[in-house]
């Protein structure tokens, strides 16, 4: 998986706070989690695009990107 060189996990992190504080409807920013999954959910439905697909594919992108910034041999496996 190509990742982009300047983004280190911080930042996606700060990237996502920024579109679940966006996404905020007065809740706590888990719960504005939880919501947004939910509507990307609703959004694959109305698509056909495959949710549980899209959800693994990050999570492998997630653990690869992890094991890209670890600097010795203690690494995730994916």
């Amino acid at each position: 998986m190509k990742t982009e060189p300047d983004m280190t996990n911080a930042l996606w992190a700060a990237r996502a706070g920024g579109i679940l504080i966006h996404h905020r409807h007065g809740e706590d920013l888990h719960t504005s989690l939880v919501d947004l999954l939910a509507d990307a959910m609703h959004w694959c439905d109305a698509t056909g695009d495959d949710f549980p697909l899209a959800l693994a594919q990050a999570c492998r992108h997630d653990i690869h990107e992890l094991n890209d910034q670890q600097g010795d041999e203690r690494r995730l496996t994916p």
